[in-house]
């Protein structure tokens, strides 16, 4: 992970060489003002019979009109709402962008255009828009949320870990007990890794502006990460497909499964040893649960690159929208755990269950691989504006 890591920042360092970080102005910007209106718009008749469009145009500053009944300018719409962060409650037209400022509404419009307003701004360049806005809107976007979950849900650091509590905690006899301290484990992992993505969710959706500005930028760091990855994770394959998986790269460090292992192996001993029946019973409900907060943080470091990739796509979502699209993601995320805890616990084969898995760890590693160039295409695309479908 180091060299992906020095790659990674060396890139960027390059990127911003050849792309300086400078708005679109120029000396020789052209008063610019962007409408966006619907037909059937009152308080778009409104600034019409106000004579504002007219009056900008007769003053030589370039009108751009979108009208968003239609619907690759209603995207557009969006991207200009989320560049500039307008307010939910504020998001209908008629609503006008000039320089780094929004006029909503058609008393504020006809007011700015009275006094000066409009026009004063309208020499200032305008914020850089993507023409390539994306979002994961619709059934497809969905989809994508949840294959993308599924798959890092089948990765092999939460998987290893989740066969290695369950083996350890094999003694304890009860089923009920075995699917409690199961529950409470994954349940751990769940809570951290959601509270993580809407934490960075929120944190994406505060600084939209700043993001979307340097978009061009981000997506080609983001395309090269995954570019690297891609060739580590195929590389994975080739390695797991001959059962050399001594050596996988891609994976956890050995300091932090050393020290995951050790947390386990204390969890362990205390439950076998410890005979005071409420002791015992704290110990199983909270002890696990910790442990997965525990292995949640850790795993970030294995399978937080398909994470931070949903997340860069979902940012420009409404916040109840991509809050249930991480809450989706992460459902997804701990499903494979759920269905191998409990055929482990009730076969009561830890063994059977990891045999099994690692003689499918090539097809996982084929498929994350895939995602991965998959990711790497789709951020090129962003790149040069191409629309996905």
């Amino acid at each position: 992970m180091k060299y992906i890591l020095k790659l990674f920042f060396v890139f960027a360092l390059l990127l911003s060489s050849v792309f300086p970080f400078q708005n679109l102005g120029a000396d020789d910007h052209e008063p610019t003002v962007v409408y966006f209106y619907h037909p059937q718009c009152g308080g778009c008749l409104e600034v019409e019979q106000a004579g504002v469009v007219d009056g900008l145009e007769n003053e030589g500053i370039n009108i751009i009109k979108y009208n968003t009944g239609d619907e690759d300018e209603a995207k557009r719409f969006l991207a200009f709402n989320e560049t500039y962060d307008v307010p939910e409650d504020e998001r209908y037209t008629p609503l006008m962008f000039a320089g780094e400022t929004y006029y909503s509404s058609a008393n504020t419009i006809i007011a700015a255009y009275e006094n000066d307003d409009l026009q004063t701004e309208a020499s200032v360049p305008l914020l850089d828009v993507p023409d390539g806005f994306q979002s994961l809107e619709g059934l497809g976007g969905l989809l994508r949320v949840i294959g993308a979950g599924l798959l890092d849900g089948i990765n092999p650091c939460a998987i290893a870990m989740l066969l290695m509590f369950i083996s350890m905690i094999g003694f304890l006899k009860n089923t009920k007990t075995l699917i409690f301290v199961a529950t409470s484990y994954i349940l751990g992992i769940f809570i951290t890794y959601f509270t993580i993505g809407v934490g960075l969710f929120w944190v994406m959706s505060a600084f939209q502006s700043t993001l979307n500005t340097f978009s061009h930028i981000i997506y080609a760091i983001f395309a090269l990460l995954a570019f690297i990855l891609f060739i580590l994770t195929f590389r994975d394959f080739l390695v797991t497909r001959n059962e050399e998986y001594g050596k996988v790269k891609n994976q956890l460090p050995s300091s932090i499964k050393r020290w995951n292992q050790n947390l386990m192996k204390r969890f362990s001993a205390i439950i076998e040893t410890e005979e005071n029946s409420t002791k015992r019973i704290l110990y199983i409900g909270i002890i696990p649960f910790i442990i997965g907060i525990v292995i949640g943080i850790t795993e970030a470091a294995c399978t937080g690159q398909i994470y931070l990739m949903i997340l860069l796509s979902i940012r420009t979502s409404e916040p109840l929208v991509g809050t249930l699209y991480l809450l989706v993601f992460n459902l997804m995320f701990i499903l494979p755990l759920i269905i191998i805890a409990i055929i482990a616990v009730m076969s009561k084969n830890v063994m059977g269950v990891s045999d099994f898995f690692r003689e499918k760890l090539p097809l996982i590693k084929l498929l994350t691989s895939l995602f991965f160039i998959l990711m790497a295409l789709y951020f090129v695309f962003l790149i040069f504006d191409i629309s996905i479908i």
